[in-house]
């Protein structure tokens, strides 16, 4: 099992299930419910993923890094978040 570091502004694409062709964008992580919480694109909603399972994800390739963004972008992601975060979704 790889160990990736996983930044803010990584963005992941899923290639297989129910979230095939969508876009993560890596928000933050949280430590006391060990999840990784993204913003989901093109729907633009807040999902959390246990990082066991994502660590897993990577490892079959069923999810796929892409790029980092550019920090303007990552900001208006994280804008994005909160927002949706402060409304539940």
């Amino acid at each position: 099992m790889r160990k990736t570091k996983i930044n803010s502004g990584n963005v992941y694409a899923c290639h297989h299930g129910p979230y095939a062709g969508q876009l993560f964008a890596f928000v933050c992580r949280d430590k006391k419910e060990q999840t990784y919480n993204f913003l989901r694109m093109p729907d633009m909603k807040t999902t959390k993923i246990p990082q066991k399972d994502f660590d897993e994800g990577l490892d079959k390739d069923i999810i796929k890094f892409v790029e980092k963004v550019p920090k303007y972008v990552n900001k208006v992601i994280t804008a994005q978040y909160k927002k949706n975060e402060n409304t539940n979704n």
